[in-house]
């Protein structure tokens, strides 16, 4: 074995430990959370980071630059059609969740510093669920 195919295969190796163990990571968040929106996210770092890691890994441990475009076109497929998935599971959590501000945490208006410029200070309006409305996105 060469220094070059060495570097290669070590290279390849922490790619793909990297894209493992986010992916790791992104599973225990998937069951540790309750809120579908908390779960999403996390499974979002499944779809971005660590696929990503791991087809450059593969990249890496084919050897072969040809593959390099394939595994490309792979990761821009999958980038596509994710946020699609995602848009309509969080669409239909928003639609159909009774109890969706019991899930949010509100942050409190604070007063306007003297350096943020007049439209820029935090409005008084309340929001959707408050006025009994449901909430869009």
């Amino acid at each position: 074995m060469t220094v070059p195919d060495l570097v290669r295969l070590i290279l390849a190796a922490l790619f793909l430990g990297a894209g493992l163990f986010i992916i790791a990571m992104a599973i225990l968040g998937v069951f540790k959370f309750k809120f579908v929106m908390n779960r999403m996210h996390c499974a979002a770092l499944i779809d971005a980071i660590a696929l990503a890691l791991i087809l450059i890994g593969l990249g890496f441990a084919s050897g072969n630059p040809a593959f390099f475009p394939k595994l490309a076109l792979i990761l821009i497929f999958q980038w596509i059609g994710s946020p699609i998935a995602s848009h309509m599971v969080g669409r239909l959590e928003v639609d159909t969740d009774d109890e969706l501000s019991g899930h949010m945490k509100r942050l409190e208006a604070r007063p306007a510093n003297e350096d943020m410029k007049a439209g820029a200070s935090a409005s008084a309006e309340k929001l959707p669920a408050e006025k009994g409305e449901k909430p869009w996105i």
